[in-house]
């Protein structure tokens, strides 16, 4: 028994140079910009790159320049670019979400909901000192879905109300918009 050789795999050259940084630049940026997001509207990643998105198209933009201006609303100039009002009046939408019906359901017990609470606002204040670090926004992202099914809440901003209200915490100041 003979064996045949295995065809040796073709290697192209590894794309490289300027393009390739740009693009990767781009990439992390937007990823910085979907953290920060994350966390002041509070809402899930998915979410956070959607009004991303709108808000460049609002403006008329691309979506590389919707992300600095997500950036630019930690530490940016005092007045706001179009991009920028964009991104907050897409904010102030995802907070306020769909209407709700009341309804009866089964709520958490109060030193859960503490601890839950307490883990979305470590995560919320990490994710904002490192927006980059795709660890803290899965977290996050995790700390978000978690709240919102615990308050049978559809947007993050109305179950952290909710559970705010439940536990008798004082709502924090909102941020960002």
């Amino acid at each position: 028994m003979t064996e045949t050789p295995l065809p040796q795999r073709r290697r192209t050259p590894a794309a490289s140079g300027p393009a390739v940084g740009a693009a990767a630049a781009a990439r992390a940026r937007a990823e910085v910009a979907t953290g920060i997001l994350m966390a002041l509207v509070p809402c899930s990643a998915e979410t956070a790159r959607r009004l991303l998105t709108a808000a460049a198209e609002e403006a008329g933009t691309t979506a590389e320049e919707g992300a600095a201006a997500a950036v630019a609303l930690l530490s940016g100039p005092d007045e706001p670019t179009a991009v920028q009002q964009a991104l907050r009046t897409a904010m102030r939408r995802a907070r306020s979400g769909p209407q709700q019906e009341a309804g009866a359901r089964l709520l958490p017990g109060a030193d859960v909901l503490r601890e839950q609470v307490a883990r979305f606002r470590a995560l919320r204040r990490e994710v904002l000192k490192s927006p980059g670090d795709a660890a803290l926004r899965r977290g996050l992202d995790d700390a978000v879905y978690t709240l919102c099914v615990m308050m049978g809440r559809r947007t993050p901003h109305d179950a952290l109300k909710a559970a705010e209200t439940l536990i008798g915490a004082r709502p924090r100041p909102e941020q960002g918009g």
